[in-house]
């Protein structure tokens, strides 16, 4: 082989190692269960941005959702009343649509007069917590910050009542309930 193909080849293998380096730096950066989750801060519908250092010591519910499926439309029925029953005892509900409209996610939400908070899919969001395969998607985050829970598919009222009725009965760390 001469000199200028060795060095095309060894510039081809070079560019390959970088690509999957960087794919495995990307994958790696993908939250974890039991480990601290990402704190992405999500616009909602209503224009409002929640900040995810407003969520410090609630266990948060993020749920990804749209309105075509129908495991999802099932499972936000459910997550509402808990969301309404909860809330209270530091429970916090991000629901993120997947949908292409926003018109049409607004009026999903206007009609049903779910109270919990609403926003549209992020990049940022994604980035953090990886792609998603299946809705309803749940990413459950404890008191500390910690992703306790990552569920694809539905969780089913029980199940989900009692993933978060542990977490709330953990109690709210010192360094957060300093800042309150």
């Amino acid at each position: 082989m001469r000199i200028p193909d060795l060095r095309r080849a060894a510039g081809a293998v070079g560019a390959a190692m970088a690509i999957v380096c960087a794919s495995s730096a990307a994958a790696a950066t993908i939250a974890q269960v039991d480990k601290p989750a990402p704190e992405v801060d999500v616009r909602l519908l209503n224009g409002r941005v929640l900040k995810a250092k407003d969520l410090r010591g609630h266990v948060v519910v993020q749920m990804i959702w749209a309105t075509w499926s129908p495991a999802a439309r099932m499972e936000l029925v459910e997550v509402q009343k808990l969301y309404a029953a909860k809330r209270g005892s530091g429970l916090e509900v991000v629901a993120l649509s997947i949908d292409e409209d926003v018109a049409e996610v607004r009026e999903f939400w206007r009609r049903r007069q779910y109270t919990m908070p609403v926003g549209m899919r992020s990049d940022a969001f994604f980035d953090h917590y990886g792609r998603v395969s299946t809705t309803p998607m749940y990413y459950i985050v404890d008191r500390r910050g910690t992703l306790r829970h990552r569920i694809a598919g539905p969780v089913g009222p029980e199940k989900l009542a009692s993933l978060v009725g542990s977490l709330l009965a953990e109690p709210v760390p010192d360094r957060v309930a300093q800042h309150r």
